[in-house]
């Protein structure tokens, strides 16, 4: 056999892997798929489009694997297989390899193929490039940005050949997550694939089955023209013993996260998940490993044998070592891929074979807990596990449905018949919008209803909400806000796309702290965003105003430059000012970019039980109406705090979080004097310019400058205000100018124009070093730093031409040559100061140009 496997390629000989076909016996619900799957490969029509829906745990990959192998692949078809993330991917270039029983998915191919080239194709470390596609590739496996982009560049002849070939071959499409095909950005790359190859037949896999949503109904037929082919639903599953039937529980550590404010701004609308930081900080936190030992201790019988997901290998180490001073039989698989090479962690790292053992221990119920770091999640067969741990909250979506699948095998498969996913859930300051199980496990079939509000409110809203509003009533000190407009109208339900940006200042890392460079996934964000009074009319004004527009700039996954001062805009347009519980601004981007992927503005939800939950109201009554004593008053309000068809113990985690609320309203409500009414005396009409110049104002100041007018670089260029905000200048073209960020930086709020090329100071005593623009010790970068210095020392962009002379004695020397009007005598103790001052830090440099820089004048003198 013939399998050579590098960064996500690997080429297989057929007739060596034919000998050792897979023996996976597909279930009932698979058997009935694939039937489906093959009749509509044989089924004539002009476009071929379809969908299989399969509930999470219910197999999607290995069905679709074994359609390929024994259809399309066998007729000689070439596949393209297209996912959001990397990680879904990886899991299907290991659907195609070698499964846990030894043997192989692609030995079911039949026909005269000799091989089969399987590729992966990504952003992500350990994943091909489009480059490297080649014509003889058989499978590709890309995320949707990665191909997107190659196919609006259409510069990759490895692709073009590739395409080519499979319009004579045959092309199957599989779309991974296709319920967000429609989405525009989406929709307008397969309309591409289909222009390349015509007869391509197009597979949809979804746990989600969007397809009756009458949103969406024209936009899928088209692209899905023979609609679902196959669907079954959880419930079906479970009654089968196919599936197991979740049991979600969610144990606080009461661990206060530290998430840094500033760093918290920085990472929000990254749809990233949270910070390696603070992932670090929650896996080291043994207070916090112990309660997880402890949990599974209290509840062993009920657990059984359990999976734990860990974050760092030195994470998987301290569980076991807990869990073994329990008396739990517990062993972990991981890498050592964070550790320095010279370090006693890796040199005591574990190999291959230690894993492997560990896992057959756990495989022959001779271990209770079997601790790992995401390797469990794709394709590891792990029979007989009845519980996962999440030992912390993710807001990935993908990586939440691998995790909590491994423990969904129903009995029939040798799992169990009800399942534990156990969340550890931390105490966050700031609201995240994690991701969720709602909609993931035993969500409703399409005939249920869904809940109307005649139910308790509880049943009727997010816990995402509820998580928001916690954190949003935590009483504070000296808040003196009624306590009702904390609480919303309702809610927005967003749901959109969005490119995962990379890591500002720095690089990703995988599960066990490797580098790993920012890759291309895509996350789907789905949030309630919560509409408050004073924000009510706001919305309601912006929905109208832009009913017409077509909004194309917000329909792709990745945002445009001038996405973020459109959004800040319309929100300083439609809204009024002042703080509020939210960001403003990136709540009126989701709500765009939600209409702009789904042709609609999203459902607004009201909170119908918002006025049965105003404290301030309790607080009028049993205060002051009633005047009940304290003991009476500490009474009703424990009745009030367990009601069922209340939210208190929801919103409030225990009975004096909720009393000290209370408090907090009966002192206000004593402090508040009775409001004295006075005429308006003046008003003063004013208008605001916005807080950042229009994207079309920037991009005409950048093509009239084209570099940076102090310094002359070309890249990392920015719109400066010479006249800055801070002290009133406009976003007017003249007061305009385009500076790279280090002399932007320099500048800071100083009036300076460097349109001018005649220096407006009016002596030599005007002219000085600004701080920062000192020499540098690389040469190649000597000709920036010297244009800095004298334009910075001139305040105008005086210097003309920066040119090298050379001679025996004296090497390179460096010739400036000013524009008229500014005087080579005023900068000559300028740049003598400045390279003065450099010589203390670097007096061999700094010596050795001291005598290479030549400042004259436009005369030459």
């Amino acid at each position: 056999m013939t399998a050579a496997i590098r960064r996500g390629l690997a080429t297989y000989a057929l007739q060596d892997v034919r000998a050792y076909p897979s023996t996976k016996t597909p279930a009932g619900h698979q058997d009935r798929a694939l039937a489906a799957l093959h009749a509509w490969q044989r089924r004539p029509a002009g476009v071929k489009g379809g969908v299989l829906v399969l509930p999470t745990g219910g197999g999607k990959t290995f069905t679709a694997t074994r359609y390929l192998t024994t259809g399309p692949l066998t007729q000689g078809h070439r596949v393209l297989w297209l996912a959001h993330t990397h990680h879904l991917l990886d899991q299907a270039f290991e659907g195609f390899g070698r499964g846990a029983d030894g043997r192989y998915e692609l030995g079911h191919v039949g026909g005269s193929r000799s091989s089969i080239t399987v590729r992966t194709v990504s952003g992500t470390i350990g994943h091909g490039k489009v480059t490297e596609i080649k014509r003889t590739d058989d499978i590709v496996i890309m995320t949707l940005q990665t191909l997107a982009r190659a196919m609006g560049t259409q510069a990759h002849a490895g692709l073009k050949g590739f395409l080519k070939a499979a319009a004579s071959s045959g092309l199957t499409v599989v779309f991974d997550e296709c319920h967000h095909a429609p989405a525009p950005s989406f929709r307008r790359l397969i309309e591409a694939l289909r222009a390349a190859v015509p007869e391509l037949h197009l597979l949809g896999l979804t746990a989600t089955p969007t397809y009756t949503d009458e949103r969406r109904q024209g936009q899928l037929a088209k692209l899905f023209p023979q609609g679902l082919l196959y669907q079954v639903s959880p419930q079906e599953l479970m009654a089968t013993g196919v599936l197991a039937r979740p049991r979600v529980e969610e144990p606080g550590t009461s661990v206060q996260v530290d998430f840094p404010e500033e760093s918290y701004q920085q990472w929000l609308g990254s749809y990233r998940d949270i910070p390696e930081n603070v992932i670090e900080h929650l896996a080291r936190n043994r207070q916090r490993n112990a309660l997880i030992a402890d949990t599974y201790v209290q509840h062993r019988e009920r657990y059984g044998q359990t999976i734990i997901f860990a974050d760092r290998w030195y994470q998987c180490t301290a569980l076991v070592e807990l869990l073994r001073e329990r008396g739990v039989r517990a062993g972990a698989i991981f890498t050592h891929r964070d550790a320095d090479l010279g370090s006693p962690d890796a040199r005591n790292g574990r190999s291959s074979d230690e894993n492997e053992a560990t896992l057959s221990q756990f495989r022959r119920g001779e271990l209770d807990v079997l601790v790992n770091i995401r390797m469990l999640t794709e394709g590891t067969d792990v029979p007989g596990v009845q519980t996962v741990f999440l030992t912390r909250q993710t807001t990935s979506r993908i990586l939440l449905t691998q995790m909590i699948g491994r423990a969904l095998r129903g009995p029939r498969f040798g799992g169990t018949a009800e399942a534990y996913i156990v969340a550890f859930i931390d105490e966050w300051k700031q609201h995240v919008n994690w991701a969720r199980w709602d909609d993931l496990i035993a969500g409703p079939t399409d005939e249920e209803e869904t809940a109307g509000s005649t139910r308790l409110p509880i049943q009727t809203i997010s816990i995402e909400l509820v998580e928001r509003l916690a954190r949003d009533l935590d009483p504070g000190v000296g808040d003196v806000t009624p306590f009702i407009s904390l609480l919303p109208l309702g809610w927005y339900a967003v749901s959109y796309d969005a490119a995962v940006e990379g890591v500002a200042g720095g690089e990703m890392r995988t599960a066990d702290g490797a580098a790993e460079p920012p890759a291309d996934d895509v996350e789907t964000v789905r949030q309630l965003v919560p509409v408050y009074d004073r924000d009510e009319a706001g919305y309601h004004a912006l929905f109208q105003a832009l009913t017409e527009e077509v909004l194309g700039d917000f329909d792709d996954v990745q945002l445009p430059d001038g996405a973020a001062a459109q959004i800040a805009a319309w929100a300083g347009r439609h809204f009024g000012a002042g703080e509020r519980l939210t960001r403003l601004e990136q709540d009126v981007l989701s709500v765009v970019r939600h209409r702009a992927q789904n042709d609609q503005w999203p459902r607004f939800s009201p909170f119908d039980a918002r006025d049965q939950h105003d404290i301030d109201a309790l607080a009028r009554t049993f205060a002051f109406t009633q005047e009940l004593s304290r003991v009476a008053e500490d009474r009703v309000l424990r009745e009030e705090y367990v009601r069922e068809d209340r939210l208190w113990v929801t919103l409030y985690r225990n009975y004096d979080q909720f009393k000290r609320q209370y408090d907090q309203s009966v002192n206000r409500l004593i402090n508040v004097d009775t409001p004295v009414s006075a005429p308006d005396l003046a008003t003063v009409p004013e208008t605001f310019d916005l807080p950042e110049a229009p994207q079309t104002v920037k991009q005409a100041v950048k093509k009239r400058d084209r570099k940076c007018l102090c310094c002359g670089a070309t890249k990392g260029l920015q719109v400066d205000h010479i006249q800055a905000r801070y002290v009133g200048g406009a976003h007017a073209l003249e007061n305009l100018q385009t500076l790279c960020r280090k002399c932007n930086r320099l500048k800071g709020t100083r009036t300076m124009n460097f349109l001018l090329r005649e220096t407006p100071c009016r002596s030599a005593a005007q002219v000085g070093v600004s701080a920062g623009a000192a020499f540098t010790d690389q040469p190649e970068q000597l000709e920036y730093q010297l244009r800095r210095i004298i334009n910075f020392g001139f305040e105008c962009s005086a210097i003309d031409m920066v040119g090298t002379e050379w001679s025996a004695r004296s090497g390179r020397v460096w010739t400036v040559t000013l524009r008229e009007g500014n005087d080579p005598a005023w900068i000559r103790p300028v740049i003598k100061q400045a390279y003065a001052g450099w010589q203390r830090g670097n007096p061999d440099f700094a010596a050795s140009i001291a005598s290479k820089i030549v400042v004259r004048s436009a005369t030459g003198t």
